[in-house]
């Protein structure tokens, strides 16, 4: 009995001695996780517009940046003014890297304003950078107009053309509002803003609250035409041109006018802005930041955009974005509520 016993420990310390040491399981990188595997970037509108535009751009050059190189496929998702877009990568897609998702330039405030149907917080979002801003929207007035100084225009009735509750109405009745401005919204032109600026040429309205200038100056019979009267976002123009141009937010009568107008022009300089959805892993996240901003450097990429886009490019990054998230998220509710009156989706 005793010499089994012996025999029984001592094949317990060969055992023991023999059994390979486990270790825990080694990380996986980020190009092993990338590596054969697709990138899919929702776009919240049809194929053929500008944000689809911008998108599939990108799609042809970021792949290279990201480790892993994954393939980079477009997937047109549009309705409800993309929010059925934003839901959709926010709440049923996979959040491990592989999607990204590009909305209308107000959805960063969509759940801070109630918009119905949100179903997502856009404060969580992984921003990861936007191409280009709005190019500074301007309030444009023709030449021959009755006014087209901003004293001006808070003595004198001007005509505005507008196609609904957008931007080119609701921007007029901010000014008015915040800045007692005399600007009267015509907003039949529901074929939207080339059938306004049809409205210009012919003389039927005076001007734009929400004209994408950095296009416009292009146009020689435009610069002919109008005079820029108002910066309508949160920074200057990037174009020396406009230096003299009054900035809008400059302009109000107190803090709380500012923060509406902060909130409801700030999006502007993020217009067409990637972001993935909450909880993507952080080293995933950091490698698809990083591929976009050496995306906005390679000069191929730089020069198929431009051909693309004639109207340029305005990078945000996404550390621009996330500030602006986080200081419209510390307004009170009273400013929340005011400029909910000049946001629309």
């Amino acid at each position: 009995m005793l010499r089994l016993v012996r025999f029984l420990l001592l094949t317990l310390c060969i055992g023991f001695v023999a059994a390979p040491v486990s270790s825990p399981a080694r990380a996986q990188s980020v190009a092993e996780f990338y590596k054969d595997k697709n990138l899919d970037i929702v776009v919240g509108y049809a194929p053929g517009g500008g944000y689809d535009l911008a998108a599939r751009v990108l799609s042809r050059h970021i792949g290279k940046y990201i480790p892993g190189e994954p393939k980079v496929i477009i997937r047109n998702m549009p309705g409800a003014g993309t929010v059925l877009a934003a839901n959709h990568v926010n709440n049923i897609a996979p959040k491990d890297g592989t999607v990204m998702g590009i909305y209308a330039d107000l959805m960063p405030v969509a759940k801070l304003l109630d918009v119905p149907g949100v179903q997502f917080d856009p404060a969580k979002f992984g921003w990861v950078g936007s191409i280009t801003s709005r190019g500074t929207p301007m309030l444009i007035l023709r030449k021959d107009a009755p006014a087209n100084t901003l004293d001006g225009i808070r003595k004198t009735e001007v005509l505005i053309g507008a196609s609904g509750p957008d931007a080119t109405s609701s921007y007029a009745y901010l000014l008015n509002d915040l800045l007692d401005t005399k600007l009267k919204v015509l907003a039949g032109y529901t074929g939207g803003t080339s059938q306004i600026d049809l409205a210009i040429q012919r003389g039927e309205v005076h001007g734009r609250a929400s004209a994408e200038w950095e296009r416009l100056k292009l146009l020689k019979e435009w610069t002919d035409l109008v005079l820029p009267v108002l910066q309508m976002s949160t920074r200057r123009a990037i174009d020396p041109l406009w230096k003299d141009v009054p900035l809008a937010l400059d302009q109000a009568k107190n803090e709380e006018d500012r923060q509406v107008m902060e909130l409801v022009l700030g999006t502007n300089q993020f217009f067409r802005a990637f972001s993935t959805p909450p909880g993507v892993p952080a080293d995933r996240l950091a490698a698809l930041r990083i591929a976009f901003e050496k995306t906005m450097k390679d000069e191929e990429f730089i020069k198929e955009f431009l051909a693309a886009a004639p109207g340029g490019m305005d990078v945000s990054t996404w550390q621009d974005i996330d500030t602006y998230m986080t200081r419209i998220g510390k307004f009170p509710p009273n400013v929340i509520k005011r400029a909910a009156k000049y946001v629309s989706f």
